[in-house]
């Protein structure tokens, strides 16, 4: 199998089970998950699956040693994401962990085509579902891992804010240490850790953002609440959900799906007084990486008090409660 990757360019899959899996009804469905939700709805020009973001993440473990049990738990980490992604959370109350779809990971993996693969190659689905056990493919904020790598280069790769061969250099810089993904240079460090800032503040958490998902997470609702959605729509595809938003009787659901697709990042902004929507608390998605310093790792912060500074501020603007308006 060829692949364009956002990091890589084209690379060749060969791996027997690897491709197994990618023709799974699960993994097929992530080609019609969305990386940022119900972005694509309003903005096409910037966007990725969750099926692209899973391969690539199987690639990085796979460049930097991982073992093939990790490889494919890197490969159906995303397996349990519903519609719109971290959507979900939204709709669920869970956003200030966005880990919904890990509280139900495991039960993709029992009794269906994923884990009658792995057992024929002699893999326990248990074990692969298991991501507390693989700390290259993640591990715990503001550390790096393989997931949150391909995450902040995919996506600034996506939007434009870096070049494909910058990504490349960036994952070129790193080696692994004590199973974690360290950088060698400090300077190369510290760009990477301001890129994921800026990511954090311009794109994954920024009111626009938030706006959006909580939007699309109250129409949802409502549309579960009338009988237009049910459970098995929330694990269907983006796609799916939209058309029966758009096309059911329920008018009211059907204008705010029209006033959606019209929605302008420019419009929102923040009013305690008069708002649409309450967004209590977000996922700081900023990275501190380890950098190689003489004979110890230590943290950008720990090497760069500016960096320190602004990472405890994002810190405190993702954490705190925001009240929503969309201006006229």
């Amino acid at each position: 199998m060829l692949l364009n990757d956002k990091i890589y360019g084209k690379i060749e899959i060969t791996e027997p089970i690897v491709l197994e899996l990618l023709k799974t009804p699960q993994m097929q469905r992530m080609k019609k998950i969305h990386q940022y939700g119900i972005f694509y709805y309003f903005h096409p020009t910037e966007d990725t699956t969750r099926f692209e973001h899973s391969l690539g993440v199987y690639l990085i473990l796979k460049k930097f040693g991982a073992g093939i049990e990790e490889q494919l738990s890197g490969l159906l980490h995303d397996i349990s994401h519903g519609v719109f992604s971290h959507v979900i959370d939204h709709l669920y109350g869970s956003t200030g962990e966005e880990d919904y779809q890990d509280s139900i990971h495991s039960t993709y993996f029992q009794n269906n085509e994923i884990s009658a693969i792995l057992n024929k190659h002699g893999f326990d689905p248990a074990r692969i579902s298991d991501l507390e056990m693989w700390s290259l493919m993640d591990n715990e904020l503001p550390k790096i891992c393989a997931d949150r790598l391909q995450y902040t280069l995919g996506d600034a790769v996506t939007i434009g804010k870096i070049s494909q061969a910058k990504a490349k250099s960036f994952v070129d810089s790193l080696i692994v240490k004590d199973n974690q993904l360290i950088f060698q240079n400090k300077e190369v460090a510290k760009e990477f850790a301001y890129l994921s800032l800026w990511m954090c503040q311009v794109f994954w958490h920024d009111n626009w953002g938030l706006y959006s998902f909580r939007w699309i997470a109250t129409i949802m609702k409502n549309a579960l609440k009338r009988s237009i959605l049910d459970k098995n729509d929330i694990v269907s595809d983006d796609d799916s959900v939209i058309r029966k938003l758009e096309e059911c009787d329920d008018k009211n659901i059907r204008e705010e799906m029209h006033k959606l697709k019209s929605f302008r990042k420019e419009k929102v902004c923040e009013s305690k007084s008069d708002y649409d929507f309450l967004v209590k608390e977000s996922k700081m998605r900023v990275i501190d990486p380890f950098v190689v310093d003489g004979n110890k790792l230590v943290r950008v912060s720990e090497l760069y008090p500016e960096f320190k500074n602004e990472f405890e501020k994002e810190k405190e603007r993702v954490s705190r409660p925001r009240y929503l308006k969309l201006k006229d």
